[in-house]
């Protein structure tokens, strides 16, 4: 692994970072469903983001950022389902 492939990682795992602090909920709201929504989301955006953005770094092109939106939107839906389904039965 080349000195690029290391650096496209630690910053998708850094944009992957960010999107997780803004999306995660800021604070107690009451709202348990709503907030492990939220939780499982930004946890599943992390993960699709620091898995896939590194080749759209590497290589910039719309393919790769369409693999990367396409990944995401459909496992962050379902991750804000389950995460909601889950905060409904805690």
């Amino acid at each position: 692994m080349g000195l690029i492939e290391v650096f496209a990682v630690v910053i998708s795992v850094g944009f992957g970072y960010l999107f997780f602090r803004l999306i995660k909920p800021k604070s107690d709201s009451r709202n348990i469903p709503l907030d492990y929504a939220q939780l499982f989301f930004a946890w599943s955006l992390f993960i699709s983001t620091s898995v896939t953005m590194p080749q759209f770094l590497i290589t910039p092109n719309e393919a790769h950022l369409f693999m990367w939106l396409s990944r995401s939107l459909p496992f962050g839906l379902i991750a804000f389902i389950a995460g909601f389904v889950y905060g409904k039965f805690k």
